[in-house]
Order: C-alpha cells, then sequence, then structure tokens
C-alpha cells in the first residue's frame, strides 16, 4: 500500500464557526480522522504546518509547502495538501513550478464547506486527492468536485457550487467518478521526473493591475515608483491595453516602466484561449513598447512563474524566454 503525506494548511474544510464566521480549528490528524475511508486508499501520515485561511497566505508560504515536501520528498509515494480555496490556485501554480521533475503527485485539495458539517463536499474531494496521490502518475495537481486539473492550470470559477475549480486552456489529467481515478492525458504529457530539485528562491514585487474603461496611466507609473520589480497588465480580448486613440493612452506608461527596469506582461482578462499581441493594434503595439506576452496561463499561474523568474535574473530577455517558453 502506497505511503501518503498529507500536509495541513486550515482553510474552509479544517473551518468551524467562531463569534465571527468561519475560521480554521481543526487539526490535519482530525481532517483524517473524519475521513475513515481513507484508509483503504493508503496509509497516510500528516504534518500540519499552517492552520489560516487561505485569504491570509503569502509567497513565503508557497515556500514553506514546498520546503515541507522537498525535505519529506524520499519517504513518500506522494503528498496531498489541504487547503483553503481562495487562493488554492496560486499555491498549486506555485509549487508546480517550484517542484521541478518530480516523479511523485503532488494534490491540492480542499472544500466548500467544513468537513465537519453534514452536506460537505470535503469527504469525496479528499478521497480524490488521495486517490490521485496513490495513483503514483507525476506532477503536481488540484484536485476537486470530481476533477483533477493540472497545478498551472486551475482556476477558482465559483464561490460555492462544489465543482469551484475549472482547468483553464489545457484538458484536465482526469477525473474521479466515486470508485475510480480515470486519466485523460496519457502518459505523453506527464513532466519530466528525473533529477528533481526544488527552485525556492522568489521575487514577490510582483503587481497586477486589471485595466477598465477610463484606468487612468499614471497608477501604472506610481506602481513603478513604488519599487515593483514586474507588473502584470491584466488588459482586453488578446491582451490589448489603450493606445493614442485613448485620452488614457498606457504605451507611455509602458515605456516608462520598461526604460526603469520594471518588467511589463500583458495578461487578458478573459478566461480561455490566451494572449496574442501579434493580432491587433493594442497588443502589438504595446509589444513595441517591451511588453511581453503571458500567454495562455491563468493570471493564478502566471504570478508564481513571474515571481520565480525574478529571482533567477532580471534581465527582461531572460524573463521574457522563461514566462514565454517555459512550460
Amino acid at each position: 500500500m502506497k505511503k501518503i503525506c498529507m500536509i495541513a494548511t486550515g482553510g474552509t474544510i479544517a473551518s468551524e464557526q467562531g463569534k465571527d464566521g468561519l475560521y480554521p480549528a481543526l487539526t490535519g490528524e482530525k481532517l483524517l480522522a473524519m475521513a475513515p475511508e481513507l484508509a483503504d486508499v493508503c496509509e497516510v501520515d500528516f504534518k500540519e504546518i499552517l492552520r489560516l485561511d487561505s485569504s491570509n497566505l503569502l509567497p513565503e508560504h508557497w515556500q514553506l509547502m514546498a520546503y515541507t515536501v522537498a525535505e519529506n520528498y524520499e519517504k513518500y509515494d506522494g503528498f496531498v495538501i489541504s487547503h483553503g480555496t481562495d487562493t488554492m490556485a496560486y499555491s498549486a501554480g506555485a509549487l508546480y513550478y517550484m517542484l521541478q521533475n518530480s516523479c511523485k503527485p503532488i494534490v491540492f485539495t480542499g472544500s466548500q464547506v467544513p468537513i465537519e458539517a453534514p452536506d460537505t463536499d470535503a469527504r469525496r474531494n479528499l478521497l480524490t486527492a488521495f486517490a490521485a496521490a496513490a495513483a503514483g502518475r507525476p506532477g503536481v495537481f488540484l484536485a476537486f468536485g470530481g476533477r483533477l486539473i493540472w497545478g498551472n492550470a486551475a482556476k477558482k470559477m465559483y464561490t460555492e457550487d462544489f465543482h469551484a475549480f475549472l482547468s483553464i486552456n489545457r484538458e484536465e489529467a482526469g477525473y474521479f467518478n466515486g470508485r475510480e481515478l480515470i486519466w485523460k492525458e496519457p502518459a505523453a504529457f506527464e513532466p519530466p521526473c528525473e533529477g528533481f530539485c526544488l527552485q525556492a528562491d522568489l521575487d514577490p514585487e510582483v503587481c497586477v493591475i486589471k485595466l477598465i474603461p477610463g484606468l487612468d496611466p499614471s497608477f501604472m507609473c506610481h506602481i513603478v515608483d513604488a519599487g515593483y520589480h514586474a507588473i502584470i497588465i491584466e488588459g482586453y480580448g488578446v491582451g490589448g491595453v489603450p493606445t493614442e486613440a485613448s485620452p488614457k493612452n498606457f504605451l507611455p506608461a509602458i515605456r516608462y516602466a520598461v526604460a526603469r527596469g520594471v518588467i511589463v506582461v500583458c495578461a487578458t482578462q478573459s478566461v480561455y484561449n490566451g494572449v496574442h499581441l501579434d493580432r491587433y493594434e493594442v497588443g502589438i503595439l504595446a509589444a513595441r513598447c517591451g511588453a511581453i506576452s503571458g500567454g495562455d496561463l491563468p493570471i493564478e499561474a502566471l504570478v508564481p512563474k513571474l515571481m520565480l523568474a525574478l529571482a533567477k535574473t532580471k534581465e527582461p530577455a531572460a524573463v521574457r524566454k522563461i514566462i514565454e517558453t517555459e512550460k
């Protein structure tokens, strides 16, 4: 029987009612005790490293999760990380890139309803996650609502629905039918699993700007002056920004940022199909000013990927290569 390590970080799955609302209170040991069916799937050890609502998580907590996996990598066949839903996609995206060439599964999961509630979705999600961890297929995943999603493709789409997460611009890795895990992607799509290593260094000085009609571009200049090292612009459509045709032209602000060594990445507010800066004038001109494409990654994966890239290099051409070519 496979030996799986459960890493508990808090979240709704471990919450109970307090005087100010739900808050994480249950230990990882209590979570396991409330899902006795897991004993038929694998042998489980647990490590509680945090007990936080995921709205309170920071990049250093991604590092803590990644270090915990790396320090215990040789002891277990796989890992399940219980996590709050609100920022779970960010954590899954971060560990997808931080834990490189893993030969073992690392699976995030949580729930929309606390595990002690009678109508909870926690047990099904835990069963999905542990089934994936015990299956042995390598990679970082997010298990939720019966879906198994690659860690760099997950996005929370619903605040209450039990099928809260969808896979963005990548086919789901698999699904759990209540009895067994069914894989969708063939083995050829698995990440390489030789030479496991941890890339733990992050540069957290990354800011995301969401464009709205009428936003003053001086806002972006203030962010540059505040000392951020990279700015992601959630633009329109395939990544466009206002140009000379608008009194709120963002092109000078992009040039201002790039001239001061700040990396500017164009993303999109649209959920699917990604960025294409070679199609419309509003994207082509942004690229000419030095902006680079965020590709088809959801913002939840693009942010930690950019933080990791900046920790390696501040050279724009090198960052562009990492963001646009490294999967």
